[in-house]
């Protein structure tokens, strides 16, 4: 067990990992999947490390399944970490070190929630903030979960979520990334260009995190490894495919009028502000909710 202030101890690392954020479903696992390609760095499943003490704890046995370390090492890391961000430098920098690959990365979206304490423990970090047309975020978040594994194998889940939920959580989320734009550690990638355009793209990210162009990142998908297993990523399967752009605009065959209405109230002002839209007279194909 650790002290009720493990998150607040004073470690700073001098590690310069990159850090993945973004609200759910907006490409956060496609992009670790592309770092994870380069031969430089390694971005394993997500964690939640950043969280602990914030909205999550520490689960030794799941963690250790997914990045391939022994719950008895990851107690011992645990145990001579007198904080959380000494714990988790140690954690990644043996993962990295396991893997054979000099930088570490790591993706779980909510850690756009947590930049502060990424800014202050991390100070060499670089933060990678994926934006994606909020209105295709709403509609995937409304069947999120949508798999849970079943004696090692995924097993199709039948979610449906509330509407204004995914919508607020779109807003709430993308707006906590938005507070450090002109933080020069931090970047936007959009979702859209990953999928359409991605050369360019990732040569500016590349450049922006400090690491050398390497054409692997474009064949992400034929990456072998455990750090690949679907069973530890089980919502994002479809991030080990090629790169497809099908579910770019999918919210105008898949979002009602009503839920237009909606998503107008509480997100029309933002997605306006980030360039999806010109205007606010944007609605479903034919003005008809699909059937």
């Amino acid at each position: 067990m650790h002290p009720r202030n493990w998150r607040d101890g004073a470690y700073v690392s001098a590690a310069a990992p990159i850090l993945i954020g973004g609200c759910g479903r907006s490409g956060t696992t496609l992009l670790r999947v592309i770092l994870d390609s380069h031969p430089n760095l390694c971005c394993g499943p997500e964690s939640n490390l950043f969280l602990i003490g914030k909205t999550h704890r520490l689960y030794i046995d799941e963690i250790a399944f997914k990045f391939d370390l022994t719950a008895e090492r990851i107690i011992e890391m645990q145990q001579a970490s007198p904080s959380l961000a000494e714990f988790i430098d140690r954690f990644f920098t043996a993962y990295a070190t396991a893997r054979g690959r000099p930088r570490w990365a790591e993706k779980t979206p909510k850690n756009v929630t947590v930049l502060d304490f990424i800014g202050a423990h991390f100070p060499k970090a670089k933060f990678v903030h994926v934006i994606r047309d909020g209105r295709d975020v709403a509609c995937s978040l409304r069947t999120h979960p949508r798999h849970q594994v079943v004696d090692g194998r995924l097993v199709r889940l039948d979610t449906r979520n509330p509407w204004e939920l995914g919508v607020s959580r779109w807003v709430e989320d993308v707006r906590a990334g938005l507070r450090f734009r002109a933080d020069p550690r931090c970047r936007e990638i959009r979702y859209e260009d990953l999928v359409t355009n991605p050369e360019p793209a990732l040569r500016g990210l590349f450049d922006f995190i400090g690491e050398p162009w390497d054409e692997r990142v474009l064949n992400f998908h034929a990456e072998r490894s455990s750090a690949r297993d679907v069973r530890k990523f089980p919502q994002n399967p479809e991030a080990t495919r090629p790169l497809y752009s099908d579910a770019v605009g999918k919210w105008r065959t898949e979002m009602t009028g009503a839920e237009a209405d909606v998503f107008k109230a509480l997100a029309g002002p933002l997605l306006i502000e980030l360039g999806y839209e010109t205007d606010n007279s944007w609605s479903p194909v034919d003005g008809e909710p699909p059937r």
